[in-house]
C-alpha cells in the first residue's frame, strides 16, 4: 500500500523533450475559417515551432497570361502570411503542387510564375534541411522533378543525392524528420534505394496532398499521411468523418529520447497517430525493404483481389479494416464474394452518423451489428488474403457467415480443389476469430460443380464442432436475401439474444 496520494510514475520533464506542430493542406478547394483556427489554436498549444506539408495557396492554375498568373499569386500568398503572421513561434514551409503548381509539357506558365513568387518570397532553395535540439529536419521538394506525365516521379536524381548527404551527415543526430507534400511512389527502383541508403537512421516520414489520415510502416519506420486543416473534402465528405481518415487537425509531435509520438488533435477532440490503417499494397502499406508486402504468406495460397472493376478493391479493404474494430464492432460477421458484398446494400458501413438504407430495415440487420467482408469476384485465395491481412483484427463476433467458391467453380477450378480452398479459408476464420461460429453457405447462385461442392463441405464439415454446412440456395432462389435471413436467424448462433 502506498504511504503518498500519488503514483511512483516519473516526471516527464526531460529538458531534451520538445514539441512541433504540423499543419496539413489548406487548398485544393478551402473551405473558408478552419485555418484561423489552426493558427489560434496553435498559440494556445505553444509548440517550439510548426512546420507544413504544403498546399496553402490554391495557385495560379487557368491564368490566361504571366501578368494575371504574378497577381493571383501575390495576392494569395499575402493573404496566406497574414494568417501565419498570427503564430507566436516559428513556421517552416514546405512546397506543394498548389504553392508550386505541376508544370505540364506545354504550358509552364503557372509552374514558371508559382516557382518564381516562391523564390522571391521564401529563398531559392526549395529543398533544405535545418536542426533542433540534436533532431535533424529534411524538408523535400515533391514539385522538383513532376511536369504531369508518366511515370510521376517528384524527387530529382540532383535532390536524391542531396537528402542523401545532408542524412548521412546527421546519422548520428537523435532522429531525422522527413517532410513532403505530395507521397512518392514508395514502390519505385528510386525511392526503395533511397530507403536502402538510410534504413541505419532512426527517421520518421510526414506528407500529405491525399486530404485524408493514413500511417503506414515500412521496414520499422512511421510513415503519415496528413489529412486537411481547411482544405477540400471529397467522398462527398460534409463534417469530420474518421471512416476515411477525413479530419481538420493540428498535428501535434512530442519528440523523446526514445523517438517521437504523435497525436492528431482535432478541433473538436484529441486523436491518436493511428486515424485510418493502411490497406493498399499499391502505396500505403507496411513493407519490408523488398517489395510486395510481407504480410502475405509465402505458401502461394492467397492473392489481392481485383474486383469487377466497378470499386477500389483495395479501398473497400480498407474500409473493412477501418469499420470492423472501430465503427460496427461486428457480433455477426459476412463474408465472401458479389453475393456477400451486394447484400443490403454496398455503401452503408454502420456509421450512426448516415441514416440506413430501406433495405437494411430487416430483421436480421435490425437484430445485429453487421459488419459485410463480401467483395465483388472474389475466390478463394482472395478471401483468404483479406483474413491474413487484418480485416477481422479487433472484431470478436459470435458467427462467420461464409459464402465463397463460387468465382472459382465458375472459372474451371474442380469442385475437389474449391472445396479444399473454403477449408482454408474456414481454418483461417478459425484462427483469427476462435470464438465464432462458422457457417459455410453452399453456392446460392447455379454454378457449375455447385452440388459437387456441397457433398464435399458437407462431408469435411462434418466433424467441426465450431462450423457448420448449411444449403439455403433454394430459399435464396425463391425469396432473395429476406428468405436467406429467415431461414440463417433460426440458427442459434445468429438468432437475436
Amino acid at each position: 500500500m502506498s504511504d503518498k496520494p500519488y503514483t511512483d510514475k516519473p516526471l516527464l520533464d526531460d529538458p531534451q523533450d520538445f514539441h512541433f506542430a504540423i499543419i496539413a493542406d489548406r487548398t485544393g478547394g478551402e473551405r473558408k475559417g478552419f485555418f484561423v483556427e489552426a493558427m489560434k489554436a496553435l498559440n494556445l498549444l505553444r509548440p517550439e515551432f510548426t512546420i507544413c506539408v504544403g498546399d496553402l495557396v490554391d495557385g495560379c492554375y487557368g491564368s490566361p497570361n504571366e501578368e494575371d498568373a504574378e497577381k493571383r499569386m501575390n495576392d494569395e500568398w499575402d493573404e496566406l502570411e497574414g494568417f501565419i503572421d498570427m503564430l507566436d513561434m516559428r513556421f517552416y514551409y514546405v512546397v506543394g503542387n498548389h504553392d508550386i503548381n505541376l508544370g505540364w509539357p506545354t504550358n509552364h506558365l503557372a509552374h514558371d510564375v508559382s516557382k518564381r513568387v516562391w523564390q522571391e518570397r521564401h529563398g531559392e532553395k526549395t529543398y533544405y534541411d535545418f536542426c533542433y535540439k540534436g533532431c535533424h529536419f529534411v524538408c523535400l521538394d515533391s514539385m522538383d522533378g513532376r511536369d504531369g506525365r508518366m511515370p510521376v516521379q517528384g524527387i530529382t536524381d540532383e535532390q536524391y543525392a542531396w537528402a542523401r548527404q545532408v542524412i548521412r551527415e546527421h546519422a548520428d543526430d537523435r532522429w531525422t524528420f522527413i517532410f513532403m507534400h505530395m507521397p512518392i511512389d514508395w514502390t519505385s527502383d528510386k525511392w526503395l534505394a533511397f530507403e536502402r541508403d538510410i534504413n541505419d537512421i532512426r527517421y520518421t516520414l510526414f506528407c500529405g496532398d491525399w486530404h485524408n489520415h493514413v500511417k503506414a510502416i515500412r521496414h520499422g519506420k512511421n510513415y503519415y499521411m496528413l489529412g486537411t486543416c481547411g482544405g477540400v473534402w471529397d467522398k462527398g465528405v460534409k463534417w469530420d468523418d474518421l471512416r476515411y481518415g477525413t479530419m481538420d487537425t493540428v498535428t501535434w509531435v512530442t519528440v523523446t529520447d526514445n523517438g517521437p509520438v504523435v497525436a492528431n488533435l482535432q478541433l473538436s477532440g484529441i486523436f491518436g497517430d493511428t486515424i485510418q490503417r493502411c490497406a493498399t499494397t499499391q502505396g500505403w502499406i507496411e513493407t519490408p525493404l523488398d517489395y510486395p508486402d510481407h504480410l502475405t504468406v509465402a505458401d502461394g495460397l492467397d492473392a489481392e483481389g481485383r474486383g469487377d472493376g466497378s470499386y477500389d478493391w483495395h479501398f473497400r479493404h480498407a474500409m473493412i479494416l477501418r469499420n470492423g474494430d472501430f465503427v460496427i464492432k461486428p457480433d455477426i460477421v459476412i463474408a465472401g464474394d458479389g453475393v456477400i458484398h451486394r447484400w443490403g446494400g454496398l455503401n452503408w458501413y454502420g456509421d450512426k452518423m448516415y441514416p440506413r438504407p430501406p433495405e437494411l430495415d430487416t430483421p436480421f440487420f435490425n437484430q445485429h451489428r453487421v459488419l459485410n467482408m463480401g467483395c465483388i469476384g472474389d475466390k478463394n485465395e482472395n478471401q483468404l488474403w483479406r483474413i491474413r491481412h487484418g480485416e477481422l483484427e479487433g472484431c470478436f463476433p459470435k458467427a462467420v457467415i461464409l459464402h465463397i467458391g463460387s468465382e472459382n467453380l465458375r472459372a474451371g477450378e474442380t469442385p475437389d480443389a474449391t472445396a479444399v480452398g473454403v477449408m482454408r479459408n474456414v481454418q483461417a476464420l478459425h484462427a483469427a476469430v476462435p470464438n465464432a461460429f462458422v457457417i459455410v453457405l453452399g453456392p446460392l447462385e447455379a454454378v457449375p460443380g455447385d452440388k459437387e461442392l456441397n457433398a464435399l463441405l458437407r462431408q469435411a464439415l462434418a466433424g467441426d464442432a465450431k462450423a457448420e454446412f448449411l444449403d439455403l440456395a433454394e430459399q435464396y432462389r425463391l425469396g432473395g436475401t429476406a428468405a436467406l435471413e429467415s431461414a440463417l436467424l433460426k440458427h442459434p448462433f445468429v438468432s437475436p439474444v
